[in-house]
């Protein structure tokens, strides 16, 4: 297959950055978890082959969060972001452009997005972790790698903030939609703080030993490396950054609609 031209090295786009670290991608797999994670205000998801979110539910989900709306916003807000960096700071980002745009990177994030859709599934999601789980009490080598990676790119944290922030806006919407003071829902959340930190921890472990399967040692080695460079840290902060604030408007859109059906009203 032709391959396209290589970039000029100073250009850093919006564009470039969405094709290089496959955003469109993400959109869909954002889509398909938001659409399979349940009604806030309803059961959990069950955890069996097949079954997640109920049909009413998945498509109100639909319909609050399609992969359009979600795609528009991360192409945006990264444009944003990069609005606001100096020459020197877009060129920091070009080397680890060029990583993603590698066969490498395009495989590493073929293979993300794949496990992202697999777990997608609340059963998937629980085998996942149920095959970390053992791997880790034997100390596998590779359990050590994919720590090191969680560790090295700072992967915890800012999946936890996010958590934390689309669980408030979540609250917010619950409290406007059932016109109830935000404070007694939004209060809560606080408390949930270990809890959210302990399932995002569990997740990412389990998708990073998913994912990260087929690469052999040097692969690893490189994708860790990688992840210790500036560019590649920044650009881990632009898309977490434009994640977050793509996904906390349609969780408080969700919020609303999941507290205006529960009083069996329309959106």
């Amino acid at each position: 297959m032709p391959r396209a031209a290589p970039h000029a090295a100073a250009e850093v786009t919006a564009e470039r950055v969405v094709a290089a670290l496959g955003l469109d991608q993400l959109a869909e797999a954002l889509a398909a978890e938001i659409v399979t994670a349940g009604d806030p205000l309803g059961p959990p998801p069950v955890a069996a082959p097949g079954q997640g979110a109920d049909a009413g539910w998945r498509t109100i989900a639909g319909q609050v969060a399609p992969v359009g709306r979600i795609r528009a916003g991360l192409r945006a807000e990264v444009g944003r972001a990069l609005e606001t960096l100096d020459p020197a700071a877009r060129a920091a980002i070009e080397p680890s452009l060029v990583f993603w745009e590698s066969d490498l990177g395009r495989r590493v994030l073929a293979l993300e997005f794949a496990a992202r859709a697999a777990m997608a599934d609340p059963a998937a999601d629980a085998a996942a972790r149920a095959e970390f789980a053992p791997a880790a009490g034997r100390e596998l080598p590779r359990v050590e790698e994919v720590r090191k990676l969680i560790a090295t790119a700072d992967l915890v944290e800012p999946a936890v903030a996010a958590s934390m922030n689309v669980a408030l806006a979540v609250m917010e919407g619950i409290a406007d939609g059932a016109d109830l003071p935000p404070d007694l829902l939004i209060a809560d959340v606080w408390d949930m703080e270990p809890e959210i930190r302990a399932d995002q921890a569990a997740w990412i472990e389990a998708l990073i030993f998913l994912s990260t399967g087929p690469l052999d040692g040097p692969e690893l080695d490189r994708l860790i490396a990688e992840t210790t460079t500036p560019g590649g840290q920044r650009l881990n902060r632009i898309v977490d950054g434009a994640a977050t604030a793509v996904l906390v408007p349609i969780a408080r859109d969700l919020g609303r609609a999941s507290a205006h059906r529960s009083k069996g009203s329309r959106l």
